[in-house]
């Protein structure tokens, strides 16, 4: 079942939506609850501040000593004010009886004050604010008492605003505040959306998986191959650099990326085609007394020149390689071997004859070419590939000189290879392993070193056998032998079984391998015939 991945140009616009959503009602509801708090205390202080500047109005104290039925000019006043004021709604006076001398609606004059909040500034004098319900509905109300010329209480103002007007003031901001936030909301979803395109065009219409995918795929590379690798930008800064390239330079720092290549690799001509844009390839070039392999190429976004790459490689691992590859060098050192047993039994032969011994010389001679004519006669008979005949007859001298005994088995046949399997692939296989077992059987103290070859041919496929007395491999190492770079051995590069692994599979074959520790190797391979 396929899971649904959702777009990166959707998320980082869901993401900023989000965001900004989340910002502008969080500051909305903290505001809004400010902005509450701030009517209420304003209302309040405008409430008081009335309350108190009428109970301080001149001649309010002597209307309250004469009949509120008597005058009305107080009540004329407290209408004046009240039309004055946007907030304050109500404006009453009272005696300290409760009696009211004025009131917004003057039919209520000369009843009782109503809410029973006003006991507090009757009995104390005090100043105050409360909330209660009285004729004209439930309000805030702020108590303030009035003195005579004398300083004695005669009476209370009260001036108070309606509950239901404070909520329809509070509704009307925050109807103004979630007008804002809307618009404000609108011009983060364009932003949002003008970002993310931006963002995914910067990233050239990549998703965060692919990108994952292309990072993984770029380490695994700089892992797999052993080219040194190294890169710049238009600036000439250093964007990449893997360890082969500072090894070469025989730089220890930690990073150096971002720093100029010309401060860190001089001669490494990636300012030049930066600047020329032509290509240059398999040249050579000396790094630190190492000749070594370079390709360069400019980097292109389209039509423009945004940066230089550049590959390294030791020409001597190069042609190291190659040679391998080839089975090149297995046939010169097989040569060698014969050419060095040649000179050797030359050697004892020109000895005997200047010691004057004819008889000796002529039966060593005699010996030695029938020793060797059954050798080469039973290579050549069965092995009918010249090539791997005479890698395997150099083997035979290389064994003789270290002193280690090999044997071909009497069955071996082996036909002149064409096709697939050609010679060049059988001498790279049968003399990595037979090399192989000859630096194993050295590692032991045996004086009965041996090695026993097989390679038969049937009308299916090619099987190769190749068994030493040798120091084995440990039971852990064993899936770790073919791997590029694995060996056990110094200064070796574990290259050998790694090729004989790499051409086996190419061809469709099989591995085997028997071994243990202190009792030898025997290595098993069998590829298919092309049919």
């Amino acid at each position: 079942m396929k899971v649904f991945q959702m777009k990166l140009q959707t998320k980082i616009t869901i993401l900023i939506i989000s965001i900004v959503l989340i910002s502008i009602y969080t500051t909305m509801f903290f505001t809004t609850r400010q902005m509450i708090k701030n009517i209420n205390e304003e209302i309040e202080t405008n409430t008081m501040n009335i309350a108190r500047i009428v109970s301080y109005t001149p001649n309010i104290a002597s209307y309250l000593k004469e009949d509120p039925t008597a005058d009305s000019s107080i009540q004329v006043h407290i209408e004046k004010v009240l039309n004055e004021m946007q907030q304050v709604e109500m404006i009453v006076i009272a005696d300290m009886k409760g009696v009211r001398y004025a009131h917004p609606n003057y039919k209520r004059i000369g009843e009782k004050f109503v809410g029973g909040d006003e006991i507090r500034v009757i009995e104390k004098g005090e100043r105050y604010i409360s909330e209660a319900t009285g004729t004209l509905g439930k309000a805030i109300r702020a108590f303030a008492p009035i003195y005579d010329d004398e300083g004695k209480q005669v009476g209370f103002v009260m001036a108070g605003t309606l509950t239901q007007s404070i909520n329809q003031i509070r509704k009307e901001r925050i109807v103004t505040s979630i007008l804002v936030s809307f618009i404000g909301l609108l011009l983060g979803i364009t932003g949002a959306i003008l970002v993310a395109k931006n963002i995914k065009k910067t990233l050239l219409d990549l998703e965060p998986e692919e990108i994952s995918q292309l990072y993984l795929e770029k380490k695994s590379i700089l892992s797999a191959i052993h080219e040194g690798i190294i890169a710049i930008d238009e600036n000439h800064k250093i964007t990449l650099i893997n360890d082969t390239v500072l090894k070469l330079l025989g730089i220890n720092e930690g990073c150096i990326i971002g720093k100029d290549v010309m401060e860190i690799f001089p001669t490494s001509r990636l300012p030049n085609v930066l600047e020329s844009g032509i290509s240059e390839y398999d040249k050579e070039q000396v790094i630190k007394d190492t000749i070594v392999i370079t390709n360069r190429v400019p980097i292109r976004d389209k039509d423009k020149i945004v940066g230089a790459l550049a590959t390294f490689r030791d020409k001597t691992i190069i042609t190291q390689l190659a040679e391998e590859v080839t089975g090149v060098r297995q046939i010169v050192d097989s040569l060698r071997a014969n050419t060095h047993e040649f000179m050797n039994k030359l050697h004892v032969i020109l000895g005997l004859i200047e010691v004057g011994e004819l008889d000796e010389a002529k039966k060593y001679i005699l010996t030695v070419r029938e020793r060797q004519q059954q050798i080469v006669s039973l290579v050549v008979n069965k092995i009918k590939d010249p090539m791997v005949a005479a890698l395997i007859l150099g083997k035979f001298s290389r064994a003789k000189e270290l002193g280690i005994e090999m044997n071909i088995d009497a069955n071996s046949y082996l036909a002149k290879r064409r096709g697939k399997i050609n010679n060049h692939i059988l001498v790279t296989i049968i003399g990595n392993l037979i090399e192989n077992a000859m630096e194993s059987t050295l590692t032991i103290d045996n004086k009965e070193r041996y090695i026993n070859l097989k390679v038969e041919e049937t009308q299916e496929s090619i099987i190769i056998e190749v068994e030493d007395n040798g120091a084995g491999i440990k039971k852990e190492n064993i899936p770790l032998i073919f791997n590029r770079g694995f060996s056990t051995k110094k200064e070796s590069r574990g290259v050998g079984l790694a090729l004989i692994k790499e051409k086996v599979e190419n061809l469709q074959g099989v591995i085997e391998v028997h071994s243990s520790k202190g009792k030898g190797t025997r290595f098993i391979i069998e590829i298919p015939k092309e049919r």
